[in-house]
């Protein structure tokens, strides 16, 4: 009898372990089809946000683009204005009039120099909802601070590191140039322009979602200042600081052994930005 109970016993253990073997199996693949459905999951979400971030920026780019436009259209056209709906990007839209100190100083690095511009003249920002994107970037312009060549563009804009997010930022650098017009005492005279866009003007905007902006050509200024230059010169630099970034430009000046006279005029054009709701 115990003989037999042995032989049951034998018989039976392997159909035991196929029973147990076949639920372990099907866990397995419920364990493993879930994890390639989840990992499956977040690599398809992650493109998809990874998508939708791609376009948002793009679409600001667009907006700010569009944005720089409108600047254009009403500069040196006093009392000149458009309103623009900036659209929903997700993100936060700033003018910040007090920004930007821009500092233009004329020398000729070594007998004279003169500070005429000291003042802040504004930015726009377009705060993107992310850390991480292509730092330091221009849309439009690049990183020179003032130019002397009219086909150069005034506007500065390009993607930066803000305070907690990456940012796009506008804003605008002075233009140089200087022309002969003549003589005065026997001293050739040199006329030097400085055209500068000044924001500082605006209205402090913080924004969120869609919204209608309105710029306004507000006023176009000029002032003078004249110099009496007692030597021979070939160039003058104009030393800018911008937000205390520095750069400068070597204008070509016109003289005599008796010297020159440089006549500065410095034209700013004032514009105002404002928000006029929706």
């Amino acid at each position: 009898m115990g003989k037999h109970n042995s032989e049951r016993k034998l018989l039976n253990l392997p159909l035991s372990r196929r029973a147990i073997a076949l639920p372990i199996t099907f866990l397995m693949l419920f364990v493993s089809l879930t994890l390639l459905i989840a990992a499956t999951y977040y690599f398809s979400m992650s493109r998809i946000s990874a998508k939708t971030y791609e376009l948002q920026v793009s679409g600001v780019e667009q907006e700010m683009l569009s944005l720089d436009k409108v600047v254009n259209f009403v500069v040196w056209s006093p009392d000149s204005y458009e309103i623009y709906e900036f659209g929903d990007f997700g993100g936060g839209f700033k003018v910040v009039p007090t920004a930007k100190r821009l500092v233009l100083n004329l020398t000729d690095n070594s007998s004279f120099h003169d500070v005429f511009f000291n003042s802040s003249v504004g930015k726009v920002v377009y705060e993107l909802q992310s850390r991480e994107t292509q730092d330091n970037f221009f849309l439009k312009g690049d990183r020179r601070v003032i130019v002397n060549q009219s086909s150069s563009t005034m506007t500065q804009l390009y993607i930066s590191q803000g305070t907690e997010y990456y940012e796009i930022a506008l804003n605008y650098r002075p233009l140089a140039g200087t022309t002969v017009t003549g003589s005065t005492g026997g001293k050739p005279v040199n006329s030097l322009r400085i055209y500068i866009v000044n924001l500082n003007s605006s209205q402090s905007v913080v924004r969120l979602g869609s919204f209608r902006l309105k710029t306004t050509c507000v006023s176009v200024s000029s002032s003078w200042r004249t110099y009496n230059i007692s030597n021979p010169t070939t160039s003058l630099l104009v030393k800018a600081y911008l937000d205390g970034v520095p750069g400068e430009v070597s204008l070509p000046i016109s003289s005599n052994a008796q010297g020159a006279i440089v006549n500065l005029e410095m034209i700013v054009c004032n514009v105002k930005m404002e928000d006029v709701g929706w």
